[in-house]
Order: structure tokens, then sequence, then C-alpha cells
């Protein structure tokens, strides 16, 4: 019964996204290009003020343009701000804004929107609201002209540059004469149109299925870098066999990062496919929740970090590097290369348990994963397989992901391991130090360790509050000793981000900063081109 039921989804999936596909153009320079790119999780939001993850990025870069952009070295680079001046107490920060931005409406962006933006990020209080909540007062973002933002922080706070980027233009006109008397930030609105100045605009959206974005041709950035790609078609599947089924057919533009092996593998022996390997600043993890049995025991997180089989899982399942912490050596001067990669040790796992309040009894432990991701069902069998040879029994929960996103909310719902990708929101260590360890943080898919530690705490503050590079990277150093110590993650592995592509899609360039690699802006569609 459960078989069948599993052809039979898999049979209407790839239905779906073949009649999603029918029809789309020859890709040629004299025709509308259009692709399908698959994405194995649903746009759970595509409002900029809401999204916390991978794929409700991708929808956001291609959507709305920030005030600045994250080049591939990581640097922070203009974009909507030409420019910009910080004081010397670090406190004020003055943008002047590009005099060619406009909306997809045609009207100016002005530094009235920009205002009205950051206060609305502020005031919806979700998504990446926390990287500034504390820090920037609503009534402290000001516009002096229609062409001169002004931020002025309460205190020195060193990664407020690199939140910048995800500040992002909203067209306030077109946002409030479309809101209700009961939803002031037109939070409805805004879940359902593109409402930005981004390079393509939002054409059709299913949730559960796919999203269609067309190119925005007066985008003010223009269209030069060669023939630019006109329709993306992204198709919502985590089943292998439909996207092999697409490349077949010649319909697959990009694939999604969390495929099989064997699918690359086949989809690059195709004659007009390519594979694109690239590193990744983050890393796949499993986060163990601190407040909840069995892992409230600082013996037992230890014991399942030994239980890892750390090199099946990147040499087999997920192919990838060590993983020293929870700082990606991208991030090199502030890395402490000190910290050992995970050791595979079922013996001292053993020690371990012994050690916990634990020992000598029967435990089972809840290990949760997207359900739509066959590696990380591979990794729980593998973890099961090991675990159980240490007294641990596992109690596999794979779950859709926006029930992850919503069991993370609270300490008593969050599982007590949860297989995740994790990586910078925005290029800075404190990225992945307070968006998964700081109690403020806490009550999101990135915090489910829960950690609470008063010590970590004040830790990551002392980086955020001091614009000395030096004596940032001497405390991050320690602050990773310190996470490492208290193990509220096994560090599984740093990934190889790979994607499937079609030979004619060129421009790929990893950026170190969720899905802006996937701005199809950069983007072109040129077939002779290696």
């Amino acid at each position: 019964m459960k078989s069948m039921t599993y052809k039979r989804l898999a049979a209407l999936a790839l239905g779906t996204a073949l009649t999603l596909a029918a029809g789309l153009p020859a890709a040629s320079a004299a025709d509308k290009i259009s692709t399908v790119v698959n994405v194995q999780q649903i746009f759970s939001s595509l409002d900029p003020a809401k999204v916390t993850d991978y794929t409700g990025y991708m929808a956001v870069v291609n959507m709305y343009d920030g005030l600045t952009t994250v080049s591939p070295s990581g640097e922070i680079v203009p974009h909507l701000a030409k420019s910009w001046d910080v004081s010397g107490d670090g406190l004020t920060y003055t943008f002047q804004l590009r005099d060619d931005a406009k909306f997809q409406d045609g009207t100016p962006v002005k530094a009235a929107d920009m205002v009205w933006s950051i206060q609305r990020l502020l005031g919806i209080n979700k998504g990446p609201s926390n990287l500034i909540t504390g820090v920037l007062k609503p009534e402290n973002v000001t516009a002096p002209d229609e062409k001169t933002l002004v931020l002025k922080i309460d205190r020195q706070f060193s990664p407020f540059l690199a939140a910048t980027p995800l500040m992002m233009a909203l067209n306030k006109t077109l946002i409030t004469a479309n809101a209700k008397p009961d939803d002031k930030w037109g939070e409805a609105y805004v879940g359902e149109h593109s409402a930005g100045s981004g390079p393509y605009k939002l054409v059709s959206y299913n949730r559960s299925a796919d999203m269609v974005i067309a190119r925005n041709a007066d985008y003010f950035l223009g269209w030069t870098k060669g023939t630019p790609v006109d329709e993306v078609r992204f198709v919502q599947t985590s089943d292998d066999a439909t996207v092999k089924a697409l490349a077949e057919k010649g319909e697959l533009g990009l694939s999604s990062h969390g495929l099989g092996n064997d699918t690359y593998e086949a989809i690059g022996k195709m004659a007009n496919y390519k594979l694109i390997q690239t590193r990744t600043s983050g890393g796949f993890v499993i986060k163990l929740n601190t407040k909840v049995y069995p892992t409230d025991d600082v013996h037992v997180r230890r014991a399942i970090a030994y239980a890892t089989d750390y090199k099946t899982i990147q040499e087999i399942i997920y192919p990838g590097t060590d993983m020293q912490g929870p700082l990606s050596t991208a991030f090199k001067d502030a890395h402490n290369g000190d910290i050992k990669p995970g050791t595979f040790d079922l013996e001292k796992a053993k020690e371990e348990l012994a050690k916990s309040k634990y020992a000598g009894q029967k435990i089972t432990l809840v290990n949760s994963y997207v359900a739509s991701l066959a590696f990380e069902a591979e990794v729980a069998l593998l973890l099961q397989a090991n675990l159980e040879q240490i007294g641990i029994t596992l109690d596999i929960k794979p779950e859709p992901w926006n029930r992850i996103v919503e069991l993370s909310s609270k300490p008593d719902t969050t599982p007590a391991s949860t297989q995740v990708n994790i990586s910078p929101t925005y290029p800075s260590p404190d990225s992945m130090f307070y968006n998964q360890y700081h109690s403020k943080a806490a009550g999101t898919w990135m915090s489910m360790e829960w950690l609470q530690n008063p010590e970590i705490d004040a830790l990551i503050d002392k980086t955020r509050g001091t614009t000395d590079v030096a004596e940032q990277n001497a405390v991050y150093k320690d602050l990773q000793a310190k996470i490492a110590d208290l193990q509220p993650d096994v560090w599984a592995v740093a990934p190889n981000r790979r994607y499937a592509a079609n030979k004619c899609l060129q421009g790929y360039q990893f950026i170190p900063m969720q899905s802006w690699d996937l701005n199809f802006a950069n983007f072109t569609w040129d077939c002779k081109a290696k």
C-alpha cells in the first residue's frame, strides 16, 4: 500500500512538472528564453520582511533590490545605494541612493520608500528583523531629501553594514494602496505580489507547487551581459525522477542542490547538461535541542557526535569536507583552526553516554529531517544503525519543511535532533553565531539548539559591540571553542554545493549569502559557450 501510494504521488508530481514545462519555447537568441528551475521546498513566503530560508530568499533576491548587495568575495558593495558614509563614532550611516533606480511599475525609488521599508521590517518583527531590532529604532530611520537615507543606530554594532543587503526597497505607494485597515503593512498583498524594483516580476505563485517570474525589461541596471533569461518557472518537487525527466526533455535549466548523487551523475552525462560544483560558507548539521530529553545532557550530545559516521556522510551520502566547529573556514580570519573535525568512535560514544544522567536507561532520541530530502533520510538511517550499537534508539520523524519551522518556535515542540543546512544570511561570522546561539534569536529553525547560555550571549554581544576587527576575531575564536565544548550540534559536513544545469545557462558565481547566487539577472543564455 505504501509503495503504491508513493508511486502514484511520484507520477502525479511528474505529470504536474511536465505540464508546467510543456510548450516552453526553444532556447535560442531569437525566442523568449523560458526555463525551469527545480526547488525542493515550498516558497513559504515572498515577503522580504518574513523570509528566513534558502528558498524564500531565492524569490526575494530576484524580485527586490537591497540597499547594498554582496560580491562573490563576500564584500558589501553598492546596489540601490551608490555610496555611504559612517560617522566617526560609528553610529550614523548616511546612504546616497542611485538616481536611476525605479520600481517595477516605473515609479522612482526614493529615500522615503527605503524609510518606510525599513520601518516595515522592524514593525512586522519577523524574518531578518532580529538583526537590527534593539539597535535601530524606527524613528531613527530618516530621509532628509529624496536620495539621502540616514540610519542612526543606538550603539556601535559591527555587523550593521553586513545586514544592509537585507534592507529591501518596497513600493510604499503601491502597497499602501492595496493594504487593508487591519493590515497596516500590506502583508497580504506583498505575500502574493512583487512590489519591488528587482530584475524579475511575479507572474504566478502556487505556494505548494510552482512560481513563475518574468524579466523586468526596464530594470534600472539594464541587461547588457548577453541574452537574458526572460522567464523562470520554479517547479517544486523532491522526486529525482521528475527532475531527470525534465532534463531528458531538455526543459530543465537548473536543478536544486539537494538531489541524490546518482541523479547528478545521470544528468551530468546527458548531452546538453553540465554539473556546477562550488564551495559553501555554511554546513549540514544535526541540531540538538539542549532543553529536552535526552539531549539536555551534554554527554548524550557528545555521544551522538561520536556515533556520527562523518566519512560515510562526506564521501557517499552528501559529498563535502570536514567541518571544524560552528564556523566555516570561508571566514578564514575568524575561524578557530584548533577545533578538530568530528570523530566517528563508538567506544568513545559509549564512554560519554556512561557519564550522562541517563546512563543505564533505555534512551529514545527523536530525529527529524525535511521529508523531501532523500539524502537526509539516508543520514537518519545511518545514524540509527550507529546509535543502536551504543544503546540509543533513534525515532525517525520526517516532516515537511513548514512543519519543522513551526515546531522550532518553542523548546518543548522542537525535536531533540533535527537535520538542517545552515548558511550565512548576511556575510559576517555574526550571522552564524547570533542566528543560531544567541538567546534573543531563539524560536526559529536556525536556533533549534535553544542554547540560551549567558556566557555565549555575552561573547556574541562583545563581538557586536566593537569595530576592532582583530579583537572581534579573537573573541570569535574563543566563542567557537566554548560552543564546540557544549556540543549543541553535530557538525557533519561542509557540503559541495552542486547543481545540474543546462549547458546554455551561463554566469553562475557562488556568493556566500543564502540564495544570492541564484539572482537570474546575473545569468545569460548562450548555447555556444563552454
